[in-house]
């Protein structure tokens, strides 16, 4: 049972704290196949499909954890986590290498990243075990 006078965290914050997560997840799944691309005879063709699953699975997590303690709207708490997800991913990028290429495959990377943000907000706000 919780206490009355339990002050929960402001949405913003939580999200911000559930972004960092997910970007911990992400870390420690690429981190995971490219052990598993090191020490495996696996075709090139996956080290690109494998990046693409391990972006969309944590950005669908960060919008489920995003819209987990919500009462409504969790396509767009997921959907706007998971256009975050992309652009703080795209600014990291500029940051590492010095370079940003907004072309269209940016802008598909941020479309799928927010439908993935959407369908984990869906997921996240139902998970409030009512």
């Amino acid at each position: 049972m919780k206490a009355v006078n339990e002050k929960k965290r402001p949405a913003l914050g939580r999200c911000l704290i559930n972004l960092v997560t997910a970007f911990a997840v992400t870390v420690v799944l690429v981190l995971a196949f490219a052990l598993v691309l090191c020490y495996t005879d696996i075709d090139e063709v996956w080290i690109s499909r494998g990046a693409r699953i391990i972006s969309v699975f944590s950005v669908a997590l960060a919008g489920a954890l995003c819209a987990k303690g919500g009462r409504s709207g969790g396509w767009l708490i997921g959907g706007i986590s998971g256009a975050a997800y992309m652009v703080i991913l795209y600014a990291v990028g500029y940051l590492v290498f010095g370079r940003l290429e907004l072309d269209a495959d940016a802008v598909i990377k941020l479309i799928y990243g927010t439908v993935a943000g959407i369908v984990g907000g869906i997921i996240g706000i139902n998970l409030n075990g009512k």
